[in-house]
C-alpha cells in the first residue's frame, strides 16, 4: 500500500470515528439541552457538586460537542472533553449503580483517539490548517 493510499485510508477512517461519535452523542445531548432541569436533578441526585453549573455544561459538552466532532472542528479539544465526560459517567454511574457500562467505554476509547490523532483530513481542523499553512507561505 502506497502512503499516499495509507493516509487516505487513515483520513476515511478518522471521519468515520468522528460520524460514529457525533451520532453516539447527539440524542443523549439533545434530550439533555432540552430538558436543562432534568440534568441538573439528575446532579444533584448523585449529589455532584455545582450541579446548577456543571450540569447544563455537561449537556453543552455532549450536544455541541457532537455537532463539531461531525464536522471536524476543534476535534482534539472536543475529544478530550468528551473523553472526561465519559470517564466521569463511568466512575459516577459504576460507584452509583455497581454495573458495566460498555457503550461509555467505547465513547471513552474512540474520544481518546480522536484526541490524539485529530480528525483527519475530511475536516474543518484540516481546511483551516491548510488556509493558515498558506497565508503564511504567501508572507
Amino acid at each position: 500500500m502506497t502512503d499516499e493510499l495509507r493516509s487516505r485510508a487513515q483520513d476515511l477512517a478518522m471521519l468515520c470515528l468522528r460520524i460514529g461519535l457525533a451520532v453516539f452523542f447527539f440524542r443523549p445531548g439533545w434530550a439533555k439541552i432540552a430538558s436543562l432541569r432534568g440534568i441538573i436533578g439528575l446532579w444533584q441526585r448523585l449529589h455532584l457538586p455545582l450541579s446548577s453549573v456543571f450540569g447544563p455544561i455537561h449537556a453543552i459538552v455532549e450536544f455541541g460537542g457532537s455537532i463539531l466532532m461531525l464536522v471536524g472542528l476543534f476535534t482534539r479539544l472536543v475529544g478530550s472533553l468528551l473523553a472526561m465526560d465519559m470517564f466521569g459517567a463511568l466512575v459516577i454511574v459504576k460507584i452509583h449503580t455497581r454495573t458495566f457500562i460498555s457503550q461509555e467505554w467505547l465513547a471513552f476509547w474512540m474520544s481518546v483517539a480522536l484526541l490524539v490523532v485529530g480528525a483527519g483530513a475530511y475536516s474543518l481542523d484540516a481546511m483551516f490548517g491548510r488556509r493558515r499553512a498558506a497565508r503564511a507561505t504567501s508572507q
